[in-house]
């Protein structure tokens, strides 16, 4: 110890030799670069010069987290094993979210200490700041910060638009900057309305008094969802309860959801649009016809039929025309 500070003297001469000016500089550089002086003291304090070099000069391998714990790098190791790093060792992660849904984007930080995590979005060269620590920067209110205790900067989409589709960058304020990348890829779900052969159907033909079954299936969702809504015209059927014998019935796979809307003894007054909906992301619509009397069938083959009879009239008028030309110019002579 007697040896170390024999060494040490000169330099501290040297150091306490300096003009007064400059020690305020020298503590104010010590303090960035050490995280702060000891025993109360600071930068700013002129009469305390002595005790804030001397603890500048102990803390110089010494380190304190948020949490009060300190580590002694000489001890334990180089500084670079108390850096930020991403929990997810991926460095780019693909998130999918439908359309109109609630887009959440981890990014789970270990080891932040005093560093600041930041959301930005990248779009080419640009970039937007959209959150900086746990304040929300964008103009758009859908976008905010959801912090998950222990160390996941969420960040939350509300109400995802097509628009929403792209690179996030998840940023942690080291030297230089580390860098999480989230791709947010956005997909809309595709409702159709089918016949008995799995076909899309855009018209349907029902006799009076029988059963109309309507079927809709939805495809391409990467949110379970089973709240289909039927609507005849702007009348909402799910609990609809005022008619009487509608009933709704909803199959799940794993890829695509099978609703089926039943209306039982139909009548004219249960003709019109139909559609089948997943909230305002996607719609399917059918028109329904309940006929009186004539069959379904003969009413969709009907217009064929008629077309056939036309053409069937208009030959036989063209000969008898001919034949009465004929006749008439055989006369003349």
């Amino acid at each position: 110890m007697i040896t170390l500070l024999i060494y040490l003297a000169p330099l501290a001469g040297v150091i306490l030799t300096l003009p007064q000016e400059l020690l305020p500089g020298l503590v104010d550089s010590a303090e960035l670069q050490y995280g702060g002086i000891e025993s109360g003291q600071t930068a700013s304090d002129s009469t305390g010069t002595g005790a804030s070099l001397s603890s500048l000069w102990s803390y110089s391998t010494v380190t304190e987290d948020r949490h009060g714990n300190r580590y002694d790098h000489a001890l334990h190791g180089d500084q670079h094993e108390l850096t930020p790093y991403f929990q997810d060792y991926d460095n780019t992660t693909n998130i999918t979210a439908q359309l109109g849904s609630t887009a959440y984007l981890n990014c789970r930080v270990n080891r932040l200490r005093d560093k600041t995590v930041s959301w930005v979005r990248r779009d080419g060269s640009k970039i937007k700041l959209l959150t900086w620590g746990l304040h929300t920067y964008s103009n758009d209110a859908r976008y905010s910060l959801s912090f998950e205790h222990p160390n996941n900067w969420k960040l939350q989409i509300k109400y995802t638009q097509r628009r929403d589709q792209g690179t996030y960058e998840c940023q942690v304020s080291t030297h230089p900057p580390k860098v999480l990348s989230v791709r947010l890829n956005i997909v809309a779900p595709v409702v159709e309305i089918i016949d008995e052969r799995g076909a899309s159907v855009q018209e349907k033909f029902y006799k009076t008094g029988s059963t109309i079954e309507l079927k809709c299936t939805i495809s391409q969702m990467p949110q379970a969802q089973t709240f289909i809504l039927w609507r005849h015209g702007d009348h909402m059927l799910n609990y609809d309860t005022s008619r009487g014998g509608i009933s709704v019935k909803t199959d799940m796979s794993s890829s695509v959801i099978v609703s089926t809307l039943f209306i039982a003894n139909a009548t004219p007054t249960d003709s019109g649009n139909y559609t089948c909906s997943l909230g305002d992301v996607a719609t399917g619509s059918v028109l329904v016809h309940v006929l009186n009397g004539e069959h379904p069938a003969a009413m969709q083959h009907g217009s064929g039929t008629k077309d056939l009879c036309s053409l069937s009239l208009v030959l036989v008028l063209a000969v008898l025309t001919t034949l009465l030309n004929t006749l008439h110019a055989s006369h003349a002579r």
